[in-house]
């Protein structure tokens, strides 16, 4: 044993080698993925995300990527705080890297540094996707993928909006074009990324061409002229709708093992003190910054995620079934639960007074900008990944 931990350590220098870490980050780091490597079912561990990148600031987290031969059908993320470090393990299946790669995970894989890889599986796909990643045929993948994201949300936005939810209409219409707008960054050959999305957005649309697109898409996210104080107030919202999801999680532990594991393992995550000291660090350095808008779509996009889960849960804990096309309307029934979170909700995405007319118009812009995009989709792909 001792010589095959000696064996897997070597992996972890050699990989780290390629990446410039604090020394704080790396001490702590070459240990936790020592100790992965001696879990059974782990098989391979890279770094990827920020720090992979070299764009990482001190507010940044540590990703990790887990290949994890247990037999799950998803990916999932646990939050470790080790030494004043925060670590997001992202675990993935075995047959995502041994077989059809899904595309949710092309960026992990390009970006990663191997630490640890058992069998050599974790290294030769990302050898693969190395020569992959940038590929017309690739990166058509992945935007079909982040068009489909965009065609639920926007069918919910306009479900929502027939059936009176104006408040779940908006927030709805402006995820669906944030998922498809993912694809413009790609073609640009830029990181998508949580927290420099807006930037990566406005840079990549100047480069195509498609400003009047990125109009559009500040107006539908209402982030135009947004002030510190805004930004401020959504990122201390956050935090009221965190601590009373957390109590809630805290009163039904037992109904969480009963939940879907998707919606447990997000749960889980999100409701750790760890997350929360996480996101309040990031999102203060992102104000701190300037960058007002890119805070508040930070904050927004974490929050409707943490809201979705949190409302299956507490739909569960009811015995009703959640109805995710009224989110708004939904987390304002829940009688078990704390109306603070529909409250803090709505003030943090500025939707306490919508009017139909603002829904409708809202829910247009957007339905029209993805049209617009979706018809120059391949083009845009073939034309301009070759060129980078």
């Amino acid at each position: 044993m001792e010589e095959t931990v000696c064996q897997r350590s070597s992996v972890c220098q050699s990989g780290l080698g390629l990446v410039r870490l604090p020394e704080k980050i790396r001490g702590v780091l070459e240990k936790l993925v020592r100790d992965l490597g001696q879990r059974e079912t782990v098989l391979g561990v890279g770094l990827f995300g920020s720090w992979s990148r070299g764009d990482a600031v001190v507010s940044s987290d540590v990703d990790l990527l887990v290949v994890d031969k247990q037999n799950r059908s998803c990916e999932y993320v646990e939050r470790l705080e080790l030494g004043d470090v925060l670590f997001d393990l992202n675990y993935v299946p075995l047959k995502w890297v041994l077989g059809q790669v899904p595309p949710q995970i092309d960026q992990k894989l390009f970006e990663t540094h191997v630490l640890y890889d058992r069998d050599w599986s974790l290294t030769n796909t990302k050898d693969w996707m190395a020569k992959a990643f940038r590929k017309p045929e690739r990166v058509n993948i992945r935007s079909e993928a982040y068009l489909v994201d965009a065609d639920v949300y926007v069918s919910r936005a306009a479900s929502a909006c027939a059936r009176g939810d104006l408040q779940s209409a908006v927030v709805f219409a402006s995820v669906s074009l944030e998922s498809f707008l993912k694809t413009l960054i790609e073609v640009s050959v830029l990181p998508v990324s949580n927290s420099h999305f807006v930037r990566a957005l406005e840079e990549s649309c100047k480069k195509l061409g498609l400003q009047g697109v990125f109009a559009n898409f500040i107006k539908v996210s209402m982030l135009d002229g947004v002030s510190y104080r805004e930004a401020d107030k959504k990122l201390g919202l956050f935090r009221v709708v965190w601590s009373d999801i957390s109590s809630f999680l805290k009163d039904h532990a037992l109904g969480l093992d009963s939940v879907h594991f998707k919606v447990k393992s997000k749960l889980n995550y999100y409701g750790k003190p760890a997350f929360l000291r996480g996101m309040i660090a990031r999102g203060e350095a992102i104000i701190n910054s300037g960058a007002y808008a890119e805070a508040c779509l930070y904050v927004s996009r974490t929050l409707i995620d943490a809201l979705e889960n949190y409302a299956y849960l507490a739909s569960a804990a009811e015995d009703t079934r959640l109805d995710y096309t009224a989110l708004f309307r939904s987390l304002r029934g829940l009688r078990e639960t704390s109306p603070r979170v529909y409250e803090a909700a709505v003030e943090a995405f500025d939707v306490r007074d919508i009017s139909r007319k603002r829904a409708e118009d809202t829910l247009k812009l957007a339905k029209e900008t993805l049209l617009h995009l979706r018809r120059q989709r391949r083009d845009l792909v073939q034309n301009l990944v070759k060129a980078a």
